[in-house]
């Protein structure tokens, strides 16, 4: 339990560095964004686009885990996009958004924070198809 809690605070910190501009973005996506909405919105200088592959190949730096397979990868975003999490999301890469329309957490409407609202989620699926 205490290294699964202290992955899920390495996780939330440290995804945050996937892709160029996250970090400075602070993962801020809209949740009920299609996903012809999120295409159109990464021609902007203001927004790009993260995925889960990317996330969940990039994970294991932050857990201090093993990496996971291509074969693995694949399975975590089958399970991820099944439990609801978007397999592409257009974050925002210029300043921090106000989260939930102004309010201070993530509740699927407005503006969230992309890892606020999944990495309890993502944790998960990671270390099921890791076997661990």
């Amino acid at each position: 339990m205490w290294k699964k809690s202290i992955a899920a605070a390495a996780l939330t910190c440290g995804l945050v560095l996937v892709g160029g501009g996250v970090a400075s973005a602070h993962e801020c996506f809209i949740p009920n964004r299609s996903d012809k909405g999120t295409a159109n919105a990464t021609k902007s200088n203001n927004w790009f686009t993260i995925t889960l592959a990317e996330v969940f190949a990039e994970a294991d730096e932050f857990l201090g885990e093993e990496p996971l397979t291509e074969a693995q990868i694949d399975q975590a975003v089958a399970m991820a996009v099944e439990a609801g999490i978007p397999a592409t999301v257009a974050v925002f890469g210029r300043t921090t958004l106000p989260v939930g329309g102004g309010g201070s957490s993530s509740d699927g409407k407005g503006i969230d924070h992309f890892f606020d609202s999944y990495v309890d989620d993502l944790i998960p699926i990671f270390y099921a198809v890791q076997g661990g």
